[in-house]
């Protein structure tokens, strides 16, 4: 039989997949001193002049605008996504130089975003907020302090875009929500569910990655200061290991990869090849099939062709996937309970069978069978097995973490989204909740008719390349459709426009008008009658 040759590809992709959404700029230890300078910048050929403003408000978050001279009337007010609350010292993959909490401000999704924007006469304005981690409260407050900044210095502003990326996304719809009348349009981008939905999903995954694994992963119940935080940094740590254990598997052998030394389940179970396990795990939290490099279909070309499409493909996605999705649970669950003061995740009554739903029978294969693969691992995960404990959260931290602002779907200007039907932080899932608070407001009377239109970003059918050897390669370009936040320039700036056309007429654009601006694109579609499977949490 043919050996695949993954070495080259597998370590790089998973290690990538680390890095990707949680990596972040080293910020400057000066403190912000308010200030507008004059400042100049060349965009495709063109010279953009601009003041640029930069301060601290009273709460004590860094702000920044900037006002072409050639201004269109319109600002567009940015917030960011997640970012760590911890500083973390070197750690290899994940921050081999170290990270610095960050709270510089960001004033559009990327810097040739901004320049385009400025270029086309569209004020900006974001700010770094003082508090990071799931910071949805102090984002909005945040964002109101800058948004009054620049309305106060400029009176010229007439129109406002509220516009967002991940938990920034989130922020702008609850910011929107609150203080109806203040902004004219809003832009949800890659859009957050809640938090306790988020860390489900993450949860849920990184505890399977435990129990099936490396039980000594805390996951839950960290200690307060410095104890939680090395306990903190000791599962980020234990995550890498697993990973790296399981791509030096797969790349040893494909077929019947072997379970980490770390791993304490049976032996009855280790008998399955660990990629069924890796894929167990992305079907019963929702990581998606589709990453990066792999399609879920696609095979080398020869006798593997269609084995390595139908029983690796589809784990070698969750794998890269999950690398980013375990490290959510990780930080993000810390960041949580060190806010709420007791354990938020829970899956004490969670049936992950039942959870697996269509995809038993969709990846049956691949789980190495239904009444070996999948009833073996079931029954190892079930909540009855002393070996695989569950967690139990603290209620009065469930209900203090409940209290930050959860969007109610209430929306009363042009509102519009883009998602990605791959992404493995953000699912396309929080979106569709966001539609049907949506409908259901609309119907209460809560909701203007008309005001949301959903952009689906997916990836090709079959995009998997390999090289000559076998071996699966990493895209030169990240796959448009998958990733977190994975959108290109181009994207960024048609919606952009839509926006800013949408907060002049005070209507959501046509059908017609959205079709004729995404019709180059082939990634995108819009389509009311497609539904994206909810987050676990809501199911």
């Amino acid at each position: 039989m043919k050996t695949l040759k993954l070495k080259k590809s597998l370590v790089a992709l998973t290690s990538a997949a680390l890095v990707s959404v949680f990596a972040v700029a080293i910020p400057s230890t000066a403190n912000a001193v308010t200030t507008c300078v004059q400042e100049a910048i060349t965009v495709n050929g063109k010279n953009v002049d601009y003041e640029k403003c930069t301060g601290t408000d009273f709460r004590g978050s860094k702000y920044e605008i900037r006002m072409p001279s050639k201004f269109n009337g319109t600002m567009m007010l940015y917030s960011h996504g997640i970012r760590y609350n911890v500083d973390l010292p070197p750690i290899p993959v994940v921050a081999p130089t170290g990270l610095a909490r960050n709270y510089a401000p960001e004033i559009a999704p990327t810097q040739e975003v901004g320049e385009l924007l400025l270029s086309q006469g569209f004020a900006l304005a974001g700010a770094g907020v003082q508090i990071q981690g799931w910071n949805v409260t102090e984002q909005v407050y945040a964002a109101l302090e800058v948004n009054a900044i620049a309305r106060d210095k400029y009176s010229k502003i007439n129109k406002v875009v509220a516009w967002g990326n991940s938990l920034g996304a989130l922020s702008s719809q609850a910011l929107a929500e609150q203080y109806s009348g203040l902004f004219d349009a809003v832009g949800a981008m890659c859009y957050a569910d809640s938090a306790l939905s988020e860390i489900t999903m993450a949860g849920d995954f990184l505890w399977g990655v435990k129990t099936f694994f490396d039980p000594t992963i805390k996951l839950a119940g960290y200690s307060a200061g410095t104890a939680g935080y090395l306990e903190m940094l000791g599962d980020i740590g234990k995550v890498l290991v697993v990973f790296q254990s399981i791509e030096a598997a797969i790349t040893a052998n494909p077929i019947s990869p072997t379970w980490p030394a770390t791993s304490t389940v049976p032996a009855a179970l280790k008998a399955l090849p660990v990629r069924s396990a890796v894929l167990m795990l992305g079907l019963m939290s929702g990581i998606s099939t589709q990453s990066n490099t792999f399609d879920a279909s696609s095979g080398p070309a020869g006798a593997l062709e269609t084995g390595f499409g139908l029983l690796i493909n589809p784990a070698l996605a969750v794998l890269e996937n999950g690398s980013t999705a375990a490290l959510l649970g990780v930080v993000a669950g810390y960041d949580l309970e060190q806010r709420a003061g007791g354990i938020i995740f829970d899956n004490s009554n969670t049936d992950y069978v039942a959870r697996l739903g269509a995809d038993a029978d969709t990846y049956a294969a691949a789980l190495s069978g239904q009444s070996l693969g999948i009833a073996g691992m079931g029954a190892y995960l079930n909540r009855l097995n002393p070996a695989a404990p569950r967690v139990k959260s603290d209620p009065a931290a469930v209900a203090k973490i409940k209290q930050i602002y959860e969007p109610k779907g209430a929306i009363t200007v042009p509102t519009i989204t883009i998602t990605a039907t791959a992404d493995q932080v953000t699912p396309p899932g929080a979106t569709q909740y966001l539609i049907d608070q949506y409908t259901s407001a609309v119907s209460d009377g809560k909701a203007t008719k008309g005001m949301l239109v959903n952009i689906w970003n997916k990836p090709a059918d079959e995009y998997t390349q390999f090289s000559a050897a076998g071996s699966p390669v990493k895209p030169a370009v990240d796959t448009n459709g998958t990733g977190h936040c994975n959108f290109t320039t181009s994207q960024y700036m048609t919606v952009a426009k839509l926006l800013g056309a949408a907060a002049k007429s005070g209507k959501a654009p046509s059908a017609k008008t959205v079709s004729a601006a995404i019709k180059n694109d082939s990634n995108w579609f819009v389509d009311p009658t497609y539904r994206a499977p909810f987050l676990k949490y809501r199911q």
